[in-house]
């Protein structure tokens, strides 16, 4: 075997292992977020996360993200009745909009696009931040029949 061809092909091995390496690292970096997103919403990290004035299933979402807007379409077509925060008007969604500025603010250590499930006194029970598409339902799922059941 030729010397070009040898280092061509440890080249590309070495790419590899940095891209496995670099995407196990991503991954864990999210699931740490998610983890700190609970732990805060929870009231386990010392925070406790409140919307007065909110209740149901809350989308804390930007304009600007292209995962905000999958997650605002996929909430759409599982729970219209859901409640989107943002801090600039929306349009093409048939969810509720509010433009929140002060709301917002209190969820401005998250990436969004953040859900949340708020009980009727404005406290986040439950949080998730969906990244993929299917996210938003998952976190539906997990949050189990009595979220489902507030969102008529």
């Amino acid at each position: 075997m030729s010397p070009w061809i040898a280092t061509t092909i440890i080249t590309w091995v070495a790419l590899i292992i940095v891209y496995l390496g670099l995407a196990a690292t991503l991954r864990r970096v999210n699931q740490l977020q998610a983890e700190l997103a609970s732990l805060r919403a929870s009231g386990r990290g010392g925070v406790r996360l409140r919307l007065p004035g909110y209740s149901g299933v809350v989308l804390a979402a930007d304009a600007s993200c292209d995962a905000c807007h999958v997650a605002v379409g996929e909430l759409a077509s599982l729970a219209p009745s859901s409640t989107l925060l943002s801090y600039e008007p929306w349009d093409g969604t048939d969810l509720r909009v509010r433009v929140d500025t002060e709301a917002w603010r209190s969820l401005a250590h998250l990436s969004p696009p953040v859900l949340m499930a708020v009980d009727a006194d404005g406290q986040v029970t439950d949080i998730a931040l969906p990244t993929n598409p299917g996210d938003v339902a998952k976190a539906l799922q997990s949050w189990g029949t009595p979220v489902l059941e507030r969102l008529g």
